[in-house]
């Protein structure tokens, strides 16, 4: 029967080296740090602070046009994130609009849209916020908000639905400002 490895010597019972997970993982620190974030990074956290979109709207019969957005987002005590934002779309008057989102459970979110006909629900899953609600212009409005591993920067895909036909679509990536 043979002795078992010393300590420190540069085999182990199974062939491997001691310590050879340790030094894969630090080997790979983005990929760690990027695990790290995305369990860290609420969607309360990404939008506090001011941050701001472009993106390209997409309307059956009419083409596609550019939209930004310029948001400035904080905590309230309570828990619940306001953002107060400016919509700039092309073509059409700038216009503002405040959203008042709450955790109403671990993933539910609940709140109000000040251009919304109704409340905004939605679930958070993930690095993935899912919004649903009805516009005041008519609309069934779904938004699927992706943050992104940097935690700088996320995309908005949004679908606009009228007698259950999408009518428009938004693709935008919203950055961090500061």
């Amino acid at each position: 029967m043979a002795p078992p490895p010393r300590l420190g010597s540069s085999s182990s019972p199974r062939g491997r080296r001691p310590g050879a997970i340790r030094e894969f993982c630090l080997s790979q620190p983005a990929i760690l740090a990027a695990l790290l974030l995305l369990q860290a990074i609420a969607p309360e956290q990404f939008f506090a602070g001011h941050t701001e979109g472009e993106g390209r709207a997409h309307v059956i019969l009419s083409g596609s046009h550019g939209v930004r957005t310029h948001s400035r987002g904080r905590l309230e005590r309570g828990g619940a994130l306001v953002i107060d934002q400016i919509v700039e779309e092309e073509g059409k008057p700038a216009r503002r609009r405040t959203w008042r989102l709450v955790r109403s459970g671990a993933n539910r979110i609940t709140g109000t849209l000040s251009d919304a006909d109704g409340p905004v629900t939605g679930e958070v899953s993930g690095n993935v916020l899912h919004l649903a609600y009805r516009s005041s212009e008519g609309p069934y409005v779904e938004q699927w908000i992706t943050l992104h591993a940097n935690g700088r920067t996320a995309a908005n895909r949004m679908t606009f639905r009228r007698f259950g036909f999408n009518v428009a679509t938004l693709d935008e990536v919203i950055r961090r400002v500061e």
